[in-house]
């Protein structure tokens, strides 16, 4: 059990120094940020607001599918966005393209290991890790059920005129891989009715 903790407050402060890489880096957010940042546009809420009501329906979507959130989930919620607000407070601001590019890079891999650190705990995920865990648990392999958790935000929130860039379309369309790469070096097996080490288990 301490070690899960380790992992799970571990992910938390990956999380907390990953997001604000992305934001400095300007060349595009997280998917789901996507989805927040378009909620704001279409209801004027705060961005702190739409995370909060985002995640729920992000949540419910997860129960449906036969994954529930757990402490970890409503804990995460609730301390990440002052922690990175104190992380942004101390990222210097950048203007050139290669430093903003390294951002983005390193922001995308610390969040990678975020994620598969967060759900080898199985003490409760983040909003879209609750989705593909979900869409795991109905039959679809890591990659796919990576794409479609980052996708679907992504998609609702460009319509919804969320702030989207070529970092967001790299991270929605890298993270089902890395995260594929990420368990398996974990040796975590989602909660799918197929052995551990097979090809169906972590494949496309």
């Amino acid at each position: 059990m301490r070690t899960r903790l380790l992992r799970l407050f571990a992910s938390w402060i990956l999380v907390a120094v990953g997001v604000p890489m992305l934001i400095e880096a300007e060349l595009g957010v997280a998917p789901f940020d996507v989805f927040n940042t378009g909620v704001g546009h279409a209801t004027g809420w705060s961005l702190g607001i739409c995370f909060v009501v985002d995640a729920m329906i992000f949540f419910g979507i997860g129960i449906a599918l036969g994954v529930r959130p757990g402490l970890g989930s409503v804990g995460g919620t609730v301390l990440i966005g002052p922690m990175i607000n104190v992380v942004l407070s101390v990222i210097p601001k950048q203007h050139a393209l290669f430093p903003r590019f390294a951002l983005l890079i390193a922001g995308t891999l610390i969040l990678a290991v975020a994620i598969c650190l967060v759900v080898s705990t199985d003490l409760g995920a983040g909003p879209t890790e609750v989705v593909m865990l979900g869409l795991i648990h109905r039959g679809l392999g890591i990659v796919p059920a990576r794409w479609i958790s980052d996708g679907t935000p992504l998609v609702i929130g460009t319509l919804l005129g969320g702030a989207i860039g070529p970092g967001t379309l790299l991270f929605a369309l890298s993270m089902g891989p890395m995260v594929k790469f990420g368990l398996r070096r974990l040796k975590y097996e989602p909660r799918r009715h197929v052995p551990l080490g097979t090809d169906a288990a972590f494949g496309v």
